[in-house]
């Protein structure tokens, strides 16, 4: 399949190149050849969803899978009933490290924030302020295909954003209207959060039954304002959510300044902190709540909220993405320059100058970031780079011509570039292009 999902009579140009270039693998392999890191493994489409038109997509890492989320409308084809239908929905598709892609299911609405995974499901937050999740097919199920409801619940979140005491029942029509908007949703294997504009709410990440609510948490704000958008202000770890409140949702304990608050999963203050009110993001992992102000130190937090150190290192304006649960590590990327946290020990563990600024990706084995060239008059190659976990370069390597990538990702060995509706695997191991016999 080409980059529009629709076949093709002839091979594109890159995936000829491809072709060429596995073959010329193969032929010289008696040579002493051995693919190295930055080869391009395969070219894939990610496209799902027939003719309808891809409005917004997310990706998201999960493990050696790329979970796709895609808002899409317009018209599309039903092949098994042979009538045109009018779509506004969203659909989720998986991309295996191995280049096959399998479209997972579609929801009754599009999603209207960021989704969250975790280990075997994809959190949605949708229109209507309903949040569902969706099952995601193990390694086996993608190659082979399966016909499984992928649906594991759906529940009307906004009665429980609007009032503390409201609602939680489960519905499965899509239609309840109520509720302040749904911003996003962050999620661990025990609990979903859904971030709503002026609070969040928590369910089993399992079941979908309510756990908590505190719908004033940030009271009187208007989910955009103050310290971040509101999806910036929350994390959750295990069966703990952390959110940054102002100083008017903040209790006695700590005045009326603006505060790190954590709630277990029955919704008690495990514990609060004051914090600095340029506060504008939260990341947690291991434990550990890790708060910053863009340009300022990075401050981290145990499960009481008492400190644990505090990083002189000039923290990102956004939340950072890089985050590798499984080995502690949290990368930080401003500008030119990529810092690596380990948690467990609460230091820095390498901070390197003068990368590539426009992409990071990150997996057990370290980070990798990437530029795209540098367009017209700019004699700029676009190239990625892999940093071992001590921060030593793994491999260094040019992008293909005409490859752009919007965004790169880490899963299964293989480093992918997603390119608007297409995705194209490099190989991560470093390797060496040539040995000696």
């Amino acid at each position: 399949m080409t980059g529009d999902g629709v076949p093709s009579p002839t091979p594109t140009r890159r995936r000829l190149l491809a072709g060429v270039g596995t073959a010329l693998a193969a032929a010289t392999a008696g040579c002493g050849y051995v693919p190295g890191g930055g080869d391009l493994a395969w070219e894939e489409s990610i496209r799902t969803g027939g003719l309808a038109f891809a409005d917004e997509r997310f990706h998201l890492p999960a493990g050696d899978r790329l979970v796709t989320v895609t808002n899409q409308s317009g018209r599309t084809y039903d092949f098994e009933d042979e009538v045109w239908r009018e779509v506004s929905n969203a659909a989720v598709s998986v991309l295996t490290s191995e280049g096959t892609v399998e479209a997972v299911g579609e929801t009754a609405r599009q999603i209207a924030g960021a989704p969250a995974v975790a280990d075997d499901a994809v959190f949605l937050p949708l229109e209507g302020a309903r949040l569902t999740a969706i099952d995601l097919p193990d390694a086996g199920s993608v190659a082979g295909g399966s016909s499984a409801d992928p649906v594991r619940w759906q529940v009307d979140i906004g009665s429980r954003l609007a009032s503390e005491s409201g609602g939680g029942e489960k519905s499965t029509d899509g239609r309840d209207e109520t509720g302040p908007s749904l911003r996003a949703v962050r999620a661990s294997d025990a609990l979903a959060v859904a971030v709503g504009t002026r609070g969040i709410a928590a369910v089993d990440a399992e079941t979908g039954d309510p756990r908590f609510a505190v719908p004033d948490l940030w009271a009187g704000a208007d989910g955009a304002g103050g310290p971040g958008d509101a999806a910036q202000r929350v994390a959750v770890d295990a069966e703990t959510a952390w959110a940054f409140a102002p100083g008017a949702a903040s209790s006695a304990a700590v005045g009326t300044g603006p505060a790190i608050v954590g709630f277990d999963r029955r919704g008690d203050r495990r514990g609060e902190r004051a914090v600095d009110a340029a506060t504008e993001w939260l990341v947690a992992l291991d434990g550990t709540a890790v708060a910053a102000a863009p340009g300022e130190s990075l401050v981290g937090y145990d499960g009481g909220l008492d400190r644990r150190f505090a990083l002189d290192v000039s923290a990102p304006e956004r939340r950072p993405s890089g985050v590798v649960a499984t080995e502690g590590r949290l990368y930080c990327a401003r500008g030119r320059t990529l810092t690596a946290v380990d948690i467990a020990a609460g230091e820095i563990a390498f901070e390197r100058s003068d990368l590539p600024s426009d992409h990071l990706a990150v997996d057990a084995t370290g980070a990798y970031v990437a530029e795209n060239s540098g367009g017209f008059n700019d004699p700029t190659r676009g190239r990625m780079v892999a940093l071992g976990s001590g921060g030593s370069m793994r491999w260094e390597a040019p992008f293909p011509d005409e490859i752009e990538p919007r965004a790169l990702f880490a899963i299964g060995g293989r480093l992918v570039a997603v390119e608007r509706e297409t995705a194209y695997a490099f190989r991560a191991a470093p390797g060496e292009r040539w040995s000696p016999l």
